[in-house]
């Protein structure tokens, strides 16, 4: 069973008026510098800077007024329970903190104490389902593949960090159909269409060391030396769900039926 935690509800009783006043207290919270600041690096300088971004504020305002009417706890749990339903796994345990941010990222990992959550920053889905359908879907397939490896998926290979972003991609491309690829990778659509025609260039830079982790900052890290690599950051989200979905489609599967493959058998 997954817990769902939302922090500082209040700001979903938010304005065009009283915005920015709830947005500033939002921000002088503990459980965000625990969640938030300090994992993720984020400097609390530019809580000023994106206050006065109206395009931030704008996102805000969007995701509140979709979402501030709704029991977004039940939502998200409704949400997973149908992917428990359409996929035979469920989630054992795990917890989910949901929170309004500066738009700096989608939805990660980090530690709370000695125990890993999952945070999802809400203003990222721009106040549409889809998007949050998206997140969830993606995260769901890590959770169960954490479940089903006790291993770190993320640090131990960028075969095995292909393959379960790839599986977590394509997921989010069963659950809402019809998207670009590049809002399946939560990549900008200039990375995919340069993976799309640079898939020589991409193995040739692994070759060798696929079943390490030395190169795992180079596709996967956010601030990546593209220019010392010719890789773009974040290419490897879009080179595992290109690997993946041929996969998929070569096979004739669905995610459901290769969540719980190990990798060498998928790349």
């Amino acid at each position: 069973m997954i817990e769902i935690n939302m922090i500082n509800k209040k700001i979903f009783s938010a304005n065009q008026e009283n915005i920015i006043y709830l947005l500033k207290e939002n921000f002088n919270n503990e459980i965000l510098d625990k969640l938030y600041f300090v994992p993720k690096k984020i400097n609390q300088n530019i809580v000023d800077t994106k206050l006065n971004n109206k395009a931030y504020i704008r996102k805000v305002l969007n995701t509140i007024n979709y979402f501030g009417d709704k029991n977004i706890e039940k939502m998200i749990m409704n949400k997973i329970e149908g992917f428990e339903e359409k996929t035979s796994y469920k989630i054992n345990d795990g917890k989910i903190y949901v929170i309004v941010g500066l738009d700096t990222t989608t939805i990660y990992t980090t530690k709370l104490g000695d125990e890993d959550v999952i945070v999802l920053l809400l203003e990222s889905t721009n106040g549409i389902e889809d998007n949050l359908d998206i997140l969830l879907a993606h995260e769901y397939t890590h959770f169960i593949r954490k479940q089903i490896f006790k291993r770190n998926l993320f640090e131990n290979s960028i075969g095995e960090r292909f393959v379960t972003e790839g599986i977590a991609c394509n997921y989010s491309r069963e659950i809402v159909p019809n998207k670009d690829d590049y809002e399946y990778c939560i990549v900008g659509e200039t990375i995919v269409n340069w993976v799309k025609n640079n898939m020589d260039k991409v193995e040739t830079h692994m070759i060798g060391k696929v079943s390490t982790n030395e190169l795992m900052s180079d596709y996967f890290y956010m601030f990546a030396d593209a220019t010392k690599t010719g890789i773009p950051a974040r290419t490897g989200y879009v080179y595992g769900y290109l690997k993946v979905k041929e996969y998929l489609e070569k096979n004739r599967l669905k995610v459901k039926d290769i969540i719980s493959l190990d990798w060498k058998e998928i790349l």
